[in-house]
């Protein structure tokens, strides 16, 4: 029973950042972005990063953090020449997902009692 409670826990936490994290990125979009519209795919990518980062810190494998960057670095380096998607926004969208990401962690660790 133990385990259940840990994966609802795990899977409010993410709930309640997404949520927050769909306002912000509505302004940061509306700020920042030149078509200001987001894509299904988009939105999935940024879900499945947050899940990642969360997953991760909750496993006790911050370094997942690095992977992440890594990995969406060398992504970014071969899209640059066909993206219209200005560096200032990649940069903070980038530092808001990894911020989010980590305050859920944040809050499941709360949430666990930690």
């Amino acid at each position: 029973m133990e385990i259940i409670n840990t994966i609802l826990l795990f899977l409010a936490a993410f709930t309640i950042g997404e949520i927050a994290t769909f306002f912000i990125f509505y302004f940061i979009r509306k700020a920042l972005a030149s078509d200001n519209k987001q894509t299904t795919r988009s939105i999935l990518k940024g879900w499945l990063e947050r899940f990642i980062i969360l997953l991760g810190l909750a496993s006790s494998l911050p370094t997942i953090l690095i992977f992440l960057g890594a990995i969406k670095l060398g992504t970014r380096l071969k899209e640059q020449q066909e993206s219209k998607v200005s560096n200032d926004y990649f940069l903070i969208g980038n530092i808001t997902s990894i911020a989010t990401g980590i305050l859920e962690f944040l809050l499941f660790k709360e949430l666990m009692g930690y």
